[in-house]
């Protein structure tokens, strides 16, 4: 297909929610959370064979076809999953997602659901594949003979979504010589880093000055004297 018609959003236009899914990529263009809390996962408590999945939000890009846009989820409360029973003995990996269900393009059911998807059992095992229309939240390492899953078990595996839109191109702020602070991301703050010298008064001063023009050095001086006074004469004619 070629030019979607009609565009979002005509006031008389039927608006297929392809379309709108296709104007909403524009806005996040890759699957990942909104918000750097949005859908972590961590163990239950008290601990046992289960995950909770913290509230947030998430863009999803649909991958069963091309073209399907981007959908929006949002999880309202922490949300418990089971973690199948433990190999006795070799340990696996899981994989902890949501996944988009759209009976549209595949399947029967038009939902959004958390699924745990276990991994095989083996010596080395590896994490199972992220499903088709899904983001994947966390790993969980399952021992061999397990009951319980600990935070060490969790590795996080959320990235955040991109946006089409123009953001700017400043990845970081780099506090250099003479200055404290910076950052890479929220509010970055530079401030004059403190020198030797302390803050006070001085008199007949002596200063070292470095090549940034700060003083780093102070002491006071002794003013110029002559203790012998030089008297002149003079005479009138």
């Amino acid at each position: 297909m070629a030019l979607r018609t009609p565009p979002s959003w005509l006031q008389n236009g039927s608006h297929p929610a392809e379309n709108d899914r296709l104007s909403m990529q524009a806005i996040f263009a890759t699957t990942g959370i909104i918000g750097s809390s949005s859908l972590s996962v961590g163990p239950n408590s008290p601990v046992g064979m289960s995950v909770v999945v913290a509230s947030g939000w998430a863009a999803i890009v649909g991958t069963t076809q091309s073209n399907m846009g981007v959908y929006t989820v949002y999880n309202d409360a922490n949300t418990t999953l089971t973690v199948t029973t433990a190999d006795p003995t070799n340990p696996r990996i899981d994989r902890i997602v949501a996944t988009v269900q759209d009976a549209f393009y595949s399947g029967s059911f038009n939902n959004v659901i958390f699924q745990v998807v276990a991994g095989t059992p083996a010596g080395s095992p590896v994490a199972p594949a992220t499903p088709a229309n899904s983001i994947s939240l966390a790993t969980v390492l399952v021992g061999a003979a397990v009951t319980q899953i600990n935070a060490g078990n969790i590795t996080d595996t959320r990235v955040d979504t991109t946006t089409n839109l123009p953001t700017g191109d400043i990845t970081g702020v780099t506090a250099g010589t003479g200055l404290t602070g910076g950052g890479s991301s929220g509010s970055v703050t530079l401030a004059l880093a403190n020198t030797a010298v302390t803050p006070g008064s001085y008199t007949t001063a002596n200063i070292t000055v470095d090549a940034q023009g700060r003083i780093t050095l102070a002491s006071s001086g002794t003013s110029a004297s002559d203790p012998t006074p030089t008297v002149f004469l003079l005479m009138g004619a």
